[in-house]
């Protein structure tokens, strides 16, 4: 079987299994097996496959049939130009998450500030931020200490220095004030999430719930976020399209003022800015 043949034929086993991408699926896995990019995949479509490599594609085929994210196949996934270490015990970033870290940037801008990072999972967002802001002082925190692990090791690998991580609830056992805090915190519907287990779903469950209306969390942050944010400091919250609106209401409520939304790439309302005025 030829590079090409194995492609098409991965392509449309994981169209029979309404994947929403199911050739860059397949691309990504076969450079995967082949530990190559996919320029080079693309110049070898015609070379055979070996038939260990043949025997790998097609259990690695069926680990994505059944659930299974191409990200932990892989074990890595892309965020903000880096690759970052991933596994069933964090959320695979996604691309939309990167608004969050563009909407702290633009906030930041040439000053050394204090950043803290609630949620953090795989560390992509407070890892980027270190790294794109070397000056800054970012820290970062998450319930799950399997989250925490799989950080540090993004950490280590992406980062000159390591970076402060706790183990905490929000913010309840993270020392100190912030001139920014971002979270991308659990905001998927219980009934969503319900759902979403019954179908086998792989990612971390809790990292997802957000309870009712997929606002608690929010809520619970904001309720002791301005007693950790500096003067004229910001919180950035990810949420979905339907709930940004709301959480801005929560933000004003909570006593922030300049409170506003930023919009991702596809025009969906993302994250809510609100700022601790004097």
């Amino acid at each position: 079987m030829t590079i090409r043949n194995a492609l098409a034929a991965s392509a449309e086993e994981l169209r029979s299994a309404d994947g929403d991408t199911p050739y860059l699926d397949a691309v990504l896995l076969i450079c995967h097996i082949l530990r190559m990019g996919k320029e080079e995949l693309y110049a070898r479509l015609t070379d055979q496959l070996e038939p260990d490599a043949e025997a790998l594609l097609a259990d690695t085929i069926r680990r994505r049939l059944a659930g299974v994210p191409v990200a932990y196949i892989r074990g890595r996934k892309e965020f903000y130009g880096r690759q970052f270490a991933v596994d069933d015990r964090v959320l695979v970033p996604r691309p939309d998450t990167e608004t969050l870290v563009e909407a702290a940037i633009e906030l930041i801008g040439d000053r050394s500030l204090r950043v803290h990072d609630c949620c953090t999972g795989s560390g992509c967002v407070a890892i980027t931020l270190q790294a794109e802001q070397p000056s800054c002082e970012v820290s970062a925190s998450d319930v799950s200490e399997a989250a925490l692990q799989v950080a540090r090791e993004n950490a280590l690998a992406l980062l000159p220095a390591p970076i402060s991580l706790y183990r905490s609830d929000l913010l309840t056992s993270v020392p100190g004030t912030f001139d920014i805090i971002t979270a991308n915190p659990p905001y998927v519907l219980s009934a969503e999430v319900t759902e979403m287990a019954e179908r086998g779903w792989r990612e971390p469950l809790l990292a997802l719930d957000g309870g009712v209306d997929g606002l608690d969390i929010v809520r619970a942050l904001l309720t002791n976020a301005i007693e950790r944010l500096n003067q004229n400091g910001y919180i950035c919250v990810e949420t979905a399209d339907l709930q940004a609106e709301p959480a801005c209401g929560i933000m004003e409520r909570s006593g922030l003022t300049d409170v506003h939304i930023r919009n991702d790439l596809a025009g969906r309302r993302r994250v809510s800015v609100g700022r601790k005025s004097n």
